[in-house]
């Protein structure tokens, strides 16, 4: 059941102690800083907030809570989340200062609480010099930035944040390449050392705009060998107008660190930076002194110098070896090797085991490879040591926790959308941003963010399969073709893209385009995807038999692959589509056998209960869907979608519809995301028909069909298609039901004898009198 909206209207935030809690984020914060609390016990203060002091009872929270779910006994299950919403909130059962349990009855709010209305209802806020400045101090710092923003709204619509230089010799708009890092004090550990510390203290401007390090080495190669002369024919090649070096060099008394800046275009010498160190120990210092004058002398103002400053050894690491590692790991990452760069990673971390931005750099590797465990775990290591990072990569790190980890979309994007606003230059926020809204949807605000992207860096291959997923979702296939056709892009050696064209190509009816980028994929490490895609599409023709050799052989290419959660994806969608095309014994076998699998992912245990459910092993499905629940209890897809839809299921099969139909409120907003192929509102029509309400139906089987353009493969819009018509026969609607089945048919007219859907498709139109 979908969470009802918390707090009396126009209420924003609540108040009590040292706490606040935002009721439209769904975020709890003690002293400015956010609290980890997951939905369900949040959600429980929040009910417990709109009436302070008052005894919420047992049942109205369970309903609030979870409505009539399948899997939840109340009482224990309050009980629990009440411990961890005083875990949370520093509470004591014994002696309550905020919840206090009524025995037999339910829960109150006991503490004083302020209800703050909407900002659009009262006063407005005020923001001063000493708040926020205190803010600053006291290290919150999105409190502070939304405090300027804030401020900055107030002053009127055509005000707005900016830098000012009296003299720069960088304005706002050019584009910094960071070249080579050269060592002569003799000492080879120094060698390869610094340069990614440089890179990283000038990503931390918001000012300064830096061309990606793998763009320049691209270009010029190896930048520690290149002349002077080629890294500034490279700069200019990739639209760059400064070229900034460094040097570290031996003295009688330590070291000193140099950094000097190119004007591009002409090898005009700009300025030259400085800081002394008195011992290897204190190199990290100097570079902190160096770079931070370079900033100051490329025009970026002392507030903002002041602002987003934090030391390198708290912002890396304070062990040059670490460093070293790390660095390397940065060199290879840019070459796209990611063995190597990962052994380098892993290198650093075990130098330094307090280096958050190398986890976090091992968990990106382990997702792009499949390797969502530990991607989980190195991302949530990283977040544990956030505190020892920038404020870029505290906000690299908390993103991609966000999205990989804990699976909470709503936060990802908010945090998402506060990286673009401090740091409007950089591509990265733009360009997962529109991968989010694909993910949920939402096409439109994807191309809008992929272009956006593209036009940070026209040489971003994601941010070009971004644009590229933008358009297919939004049917402009000529668009898409003319990407995968490109002399450039359409050689990129991205397995995403190539199977973006495979799919463009089913949506043209194009074979032979099918078949090319089948060829493509061959003998990639990756090919399994393009395998399964390959059996989805024999799966919605009808074509079952050749759709079980190819998930077989996909399968089988990614345990080859050591992808095992590859491998249980493949075995699951195939068992998913084999119990909506009813035939049960088959998935129930198959999803029995992906559970000996040993992976460890709450989507695909979700997913493997989905099947079961459908095939009505509903003890199963429930105990593998709890399991699912307490892997990733906040996980957005995983419990508004992929769990909601399993109470459905088993709704659907003890012929208890209305179950099904409140499971599916709470899938809504998700209905059109992309794990779920649109099989939200096809079970909702299901449902609906049980309930005997196919004018219901229709609506849902119709937004199936209507959003075609968001699924992958055709399966739920052929099945919607015959559904609709019997719907539409069921209201007497013979011209509706005629085209409805006519358009099943077409897309079933080369399928295999028996057929399950087919059968009952023409079964159907005999009911109907209608010629089969």
């Amino acid at each position: 059941m979908q969470a009802q909206e918390s707090g009396f209207p126009g209420c924003e935030t609540y108040l009590f102690d040292s706490f606040e809690v935002s009721v439209r984020q769904r975020i709890v914060r003690c002293k400015g800083e956010p609290l980890k609390i997951q939905d369900l016990p949040l959600q429980m203060l929040l009910v417990l907030l709109e009436t302070p002091g008052e005894i919420v009872s047992k049942d109205e929270l369970g309903k609030r809570l979870w409505g009539q779910a399948t899997f939840v006994e109340v009482d224990n299950s309050l009980y629990v989340m009440a411990g961890k919403l005083r875990k949370a909130l520093g509470d004591n059962a014994a002696e309550p200062r905020y919840i206090k349990t009524v025995s037999g009855q339910g829960y109150r709010f006991i503490g004083e609480v302020t209800a703050v209305p909407n900002s659009s209802q009262g006063p407005r806020l005020v923001v001063t010099p000493p708040v926020l400045a205190a803010a600053l101090a006291a290290g919150r710092w999105r409190i502070a930035l939304w405090c300027v923003l804030l401020a900055a709204s107030v002053a009127g619509a055509g005000a707005a944040l900016y830098w000012y230089s009296h003299r720069a010799l960088a304005s706002d708009q050019d584009r910094i390449v960071v070249g080579a890092f050269t060592n002569s004090t003799g000492n080879s550990d120094l060698d390869r050392t610094l340069s990614s510390a440089v890179e990283l203290k000038l990503q931390e401007s918001p000012y300064l705009s830096l061309i990606p390090d793998q763009k320049f080495r691209a270009a010029v190669g190896d930048p520690d060998t290149a002349s002077l002369k080629a890294e500034l024919k490279a700069c200019v090649s990739l639209n760059g107008q400064e070229l900034l070096k460094g040097r570290i060099a031996a003295k009688a008394q330590g070291y000193e660190v140099l950094l000097t800046a190119w004007r591009c275009s002409n090898g005009r010498l700009l300025t030259v930076q400085k800081a002394d160190a008195t011992s290897q120990t204190t190199i990290l210092s100097a570079v902190d002194v160096a770079t931070n004058r370079m900033r100051r002398s490329l025009g970026e103002p002392e507030g903002s110098l002041q602002r987003f400053n934090v030391p390198l050894v708290q912002a890396t690491t304070a062990s040059l070896a670490a460093l070293k590692a790390f660095t390397l790991g940065e060199e290879d990452r840019a070459k796209g090797d990611a063995d190597a760069s990962t052994a380098s990673y892993k290198l650093a971390v075990d130098l330094d085991p307090q280096f958050a931005l190398a986890y976090a750099r091992l968990g990106t590797i382990s997702n792009n490879r499949g390797q969502y465990a530990m991607s989980r775990q190195y991302y949530q290591r990283a977040f544990d040591l956030r505190n020892r990072a920038s404020d870029r990569e505290k906000l690299y790190i908390v993103t991609h926790y966000y999205e990989h980890t804990t699976g909470e979309l709503k936060r990802a994007i908010e945090d998402y959308e506060l990286w673009r606003t401090l740091y409007p230059r950089d591509i990265v926020p733009a360009n997962n941003l529109a991968i989010d809204y694909l993910s949920i949807g939402e096409p439109g605000k994807a191309l809008e963010l992929a272009e956006k992207a593209i036009e940070l860096d026209p040489t971003s291959d994601f941010s070009y399969g971004a644009l590229t997923e933008a358009y297919l979702r939004l049917g402009n296939y000529a668009k898409v073709e003319q990407q995968c056709s490109d002399a450039v892009r359409g050689k990129m050696n991205m397995m995403g893209f190539h199977r973006l064209c495979y799919r463009a190509a089913i949506a043209l009816n194009d074979e032979a385009g099918m078949q090319k980028q089948m060829q493509w994929a061959r003998g990639n490490p990756e090919e399994s995807e393009i395998l399964d895609d390959a059996a989805w599409v024999a799966m919605s023709r009808g074509k079952v038999s050749e759709a079980h050799r190819l998930f077989s052989e996909a399968s089988q290419n990614a345990i080859r692959n050591n992808s095992i959660e590859s491998a249980a994806d493949v075995q699951l969608d195939q068992a998913n589509l084999d119990a909506d095309f009813g035939d049960f014994p088959a998935t129930r076998r198959e999803a029995r056998q992906v559970l000996k699998l040993p992976f460890e992912s709450a989507s695909e245990q979700a997913y493997a209960a989905r099947a079961l459910a459908r095939a009505g092993d509903v003890s199963l499905a429930q105990a593998v869907a709890r399991k699912a629940a307490s892997m990733a209890p906040l996980d957005t897809i995983v419990n508004s979608a992929m769990l909601a839809s399993v109470r459905a299921a088993i709704g659907l099969q003890s012929h208890d519809p209305k179950q099904a139909i409140e499971a599916l409120e709470e899938t809504r907003p998700l209905d059109l995301c992309s794990y779920m192929e649109l099989a939200p509102a096809y079970y909702r029509g299901l449902a609906y028909m049980q309930d005997g309400q196919p004018q219901k139906a229709v609506a849902e089987f119709q937004r199936v069909i209507d959003n075609r353009l968001l699924a992958d493969f055709p399966v739920y819009v052929a099945l919607s298609e015959m559904e609709l018509g019997y719907a539409y026969q069921l209201l007497g609607n013979e011209a509706g039901s005629v085209r409805a089945y006519e358009s099943a048919a077409r897309i079933w007219r080369n399928a295999d004898p028996g057929f399950p859907p087919l059968r009952l498709l023409h079964a159907y139109r005999r009911l109907s009198g209608a010629s089969t």
